[in-house]
Order: structure tokens, then C-alpha cells, then sequence
């Protein structure tokens, strides 16, 4: 009798607690059966905030409405907590590489399944890109309850039964990693782009592979697609590839230190790791790089970024000072002079650490010298060696180096420097044409020869 007063004492109470529970549990509760049967799995998702991340990267997957459209489909979707275990800089990778992000999105649904917790039990599920996810259920078991537990391959269930018009949500704690979660480097995106195939091939026979694949280094590069190789000359595509030192030094021209993304782009020029400035344009519609258009932007690499552009960057091939002098019809003289001196190879010689200035009389300059005189010049070496060193100085020295009234040290002597309404003139000579760009130096033609005595060293 005690045992029966109990159990209606119970129910009574039971009775008594549902008649003053809060109605607002009950609204949520029919807006939620509301929400399973009018939403699809994307506006399911798109309404809880729990998921903003997942929407956002379906969204710039493009696959909005291909999940809207499936039939049936489970999808285990990864909180934004899930998603917040992945560094930023590797996120940010994902959700620009669209193939990566594909594929790491479909991995995450079952197509043609609607699975409540209570059907996943023990099995292998063929997921929407055709990877395999390992589903293992473990039941427990108390006094007053039984309860379970869901993994997905190493994921934990979270959050169950999340309805939809077309599907079944199962929320996990951890993004599912079908294998493109982690951001290649810039040689193994190169080397897996069927249209980067070219580029990829000539860095690795230029030795500069383990650059491309190091995370020691953050690097910007501008890579020339197959189509834009194939624009090159025969005879030019032909020289890079069967000179090495030639291919190292056109691929370095696309090659700027650190991660430089589209929006950081400015009109202007970058310094690449060749050591030359490549003019950059930043149009409305458009970015330019020398003669390429930017044709696939930011992509994201674990050790950079890599920008697509249509063209082949190749830098102007400089010549030496001989070179140079010997492509100027009024250097003539002045190059006899440079071979009686024995001066010739010097001046040839290609060198990362020693640079030099020329200030080279021309021919009229040399005219201007008695016959007679000049010819006892070019037969005596020594005497023709200082007259040249006066006219040489170590470094590379530009006009926009030049100060009015500066003095310049050349290895035999000195240069006053004049600015005048005629001109700018160097002892005197005038300076006829400035900076012709060798691969070695600079020269300045001057339209005289400077005398022994500069006209400093005379007051002194």
C-alpha cells in the first residue's frame, strides 16, 4: 500500500512539473521539428551558428547548391570549434585552394543515406569525393540510463540528429582530413598543376628545388604557365634550357622574398632575388607584372604564395662592359685603347662582388689629341694605363649619384664634378650620354680625355 502511495505521489508530481515547465521550451521545440521538415541541409546549417565556418567554406567551395540538391545525404559537419584547431595560415590555405577545399568538403558527406545516430552503429561509410570514413559506436551503460558515443574516424559526434528536408546533420569536434588539409609547398603545387608542369621541370634542373619545397623560406613567385613558355622564341627557350646559370637567373626573376598577396600588390616595382625590379601595375580589372597579366591569384603555399601569370618574365640580358663598348660605334678608339692597355679581359669578366664605372671618351674626344701623340699613347702601355685608370672608378656610380661640385675618386686621380646650363661636365669634359647599363658596371661616355691634372690636384 505504502509502495502504491509512492508511485501516485510520482506521477502527481510529474503532472504538477509539466503544467508550470516554460512554454519557451516548447516553442523551441516546434521550431526546430518546424526547421526539419521546410529547411534543406544548407539552410539547416546556414541557421545555426555553430556551423558559420562550414557555411562560409561551402560557400567558396561553390557547393551550396549541390548539397541543397542531394536527395538524401548524412553530413558529419565540423563545428566552428573544429575548424579553430586548424592553424590560421593553413585554413586560410584551404579555403583558397578550391580542389583542396572540395575535396576536404565532400569527404564530410554520405550521399544517399539519411543515418540518425541510433543506425550508424560499427561500419565503413563511402563518403561524396569516395573516401572511406570509419564509424565506430561505443554503448554505455548505468544504472539509470544507457548512452553512446560516435566516432568518425578520429572525430567525436557532438551534437546528433540534426533534421533536414533532405538529410540527417551529425555534429563533430574535429575536421575530418581527407589528405589535403596541410598546404603544399610551392614545388609540390607547381609539380601537381598539370599547367605549371613546364615550370616545375626547369626549377628542378636549375637546382633550385629545395628552395621552392623549404618551409625555411617565405617566398612570392609569379608562375609562368605551360601556354606562356610555349609563347617564347624556339631559339630563346632553347638557350635557357641548355645554360643553367642562364635558367637560375631567369627563374630567380620571378622569385620575391617573402608572402606578398594580390591586395598587398601597389603600383610600383618589386625586387626579386635575381636582383631586378619588376614594374608592377595595379589596375581596376587587372594586375600586371613586367609584360604578364596575373591570371590566378593567391594561392596559398605552406612556405608562400604563388601568383599564375601568362607570360615568362625574362629579364634584360645584360652584357658586359666590352660588351657595351663594343656595341657603341663611338667607342671605337676608346676600345683600341682598352686592348693596348691589356685591359680588355678585365672589363669582361663577369663578377657578383666587383662593379665598375667607365668614364669613356669617345672618338671625337681621342681625335682631339695630336696624331702623333695618340700614337705614342697606344704604344706605351704604362704610360696609356694611367690615362685610362683616370677614367675608372671602382663601385657603380649613376648620374643620379652625381652632386654639382662633388669630387669623384677615380684609381688614377680625380673628378670634379659641374653642373652647368650646358650641361654636366667632369674635369672639363662634358658628359655626353650616361648610364649604359652593363652586367659589370656602368659607363658614361664624356666627350674629352681628362688630363694628367685635375684641376683640384693643381691647387693642392
Amino acid at each position: 500500500m505504502k509502495l502504491i502511495r509512492k508511485i501516485t505521489g510520482f506521477a502527481c508530481l510529474a503532472v504538477g512539473l509539466s503544467l508550470f515547465a516554460p512554454q519557451k521550451a516548447d516553442a523551441q521545440f516546434r521550431w526546430r521539428q518546424s526547421a526539419s521538415r521546410t529547411q534543406n541541409l544548407v539552410e539547416r546549417l546556414a541557421g545555426l551558428e555553430q556551423y558559420s565556418t562550414l557555411v562560409t567554406a561551402v560557400t567558396e567551395a561553390g557547393l551550396v547548391d549541390a548539397l541543397a540538391e542531394l536527395d538524401q545525404a548524412t553530413i558529419f559537419a565540423p563545428t566552428n570549434a573544429a575548424f579553430a584547431k586548424i592553424p590560421a595560415e593553413n585554413l586560410a590555405a584551404i579555403l583558397a585552394d578550391q580542389d583542396a577545399l572540395t575535396n576536404l568538403l565532400t569527404y564530410h558527406v554520405v550521399p544517399g543515406q539519411r543515418l540518425s545516430s541510433y543506425r550508424l552503429g560499427n561500419r565503413t561509410l563511402t563518403a561524396l569525393n569516395e573516401g572511406s570514413l570509419d564509424v565506430k559506436t561505443t554503448r554505455h551503460r548505468s544504472f539509470w540510463w544507457f548512452s553512446s558515443t560516435v566516432k568518425v574516424n578520429d572525430s567525436t559526434v557532438v551534437q546528433a540528429n540534426i533534421g533536414a528536408t533532405n538529410g540527417i546533420i551529425h555534429g563533430i569536434d574535429t575536421v575530418l582530413d581527407p589528405g589535403f588539409v596541410a598546404p603544399k609547398s610551392i614545388l609540390e603545387l607547381a609539380a601537381e598543376n598539370e599547367n605549371l608542369s613546364t615550370l616545375a621541370t626547369l626549377v628542378q634542373s636549375a637546382g633550385l628545388g629545395r628552395a621552392l619545397d623549404s618551409d625555411r623560406l617565405e617566398l612570392t613567385v609569379f608562375a609562368p604557365t605551360n601556354e606562356a613558355f610555349s609563347k617564347l622564341p624556339a631559339a630563346v627557350l632553347e638557350a635557357v634550357q641548355n645554360d643553367r646559370e642562364l635558367l637560375r637567373f631567369v627563374l630567380k626573376n620571378h622569385i620575391v622574398r617573402g608572402s606578398v598577396q594580390s591586395t598587398e600588390l601597389e603600383t610600383g616595382t618589386v625586387r626579386t632575388v635575381a636582383r631586378t625590379d619588376l614594374d608592377v601595375v595595379v589596375g581596376e580589372d587587372a594586375i600586371t607584372v613586367g609584360p604578364a597579366t596575373v591570371v590566378g591569384a593567391d594561392v596559398l603555399a605552406s612556405n608562400g604564395i604563388v601568383h599564375v601569370i601568362d607570360e615568362v618574365l625574362v629579364p634584360e640580358i645584360l652584357d658586359t662592359l666590352v660588351g657595351v663598348i663594343e656595341s657603341r660605334d663611338e667607342l671605337a678608339t676608346f676600345k683600341v685603347a682598352l686592348d693596348a692597355s691589356g685591359f680588355t679581359p678585365l672589363f669582361a669578366q663577369e663578377s657578383r662582388f666587383w662593379k665598375w664605372t667607365i668614364f669613356a671618351p669617345n672618338n671625337e674626344a681621342f681625335a682631339a689629341i695630336p696624331a702623333d701623340a695618340l700614337g705614342a699613347l697606344l704604344e706605351d702601355k704604362r704610360a696609356l694605363r694611367r690615362v685610362l685608370l683616370r677614367h675608372v672608378a671602382f663601385g657603380q656610380i649613376t648620374s643620379a649619384d652625381l652632386t654639382d661640385g662633388g669630387v669623384l675618386r677615380t684609381i688614377g686621380g680625380r673628378l670634379a664634378v659641374d653642373f652647368s646650363d650646358a650641361g654636366v661636365s667632369f674635369n672639363g669634359s662634358p658628359l655626353v650620354e650616361a648610364d649604359l647599363k652593363a652586367s659589370n658596371g656602368v659607363i658614361h661616355i664624356v666627350g674629352g680625355v681628362v688630363p694628367e691634372k685635375n684641376p683640384e690636384e693643381e691647387e693642392d
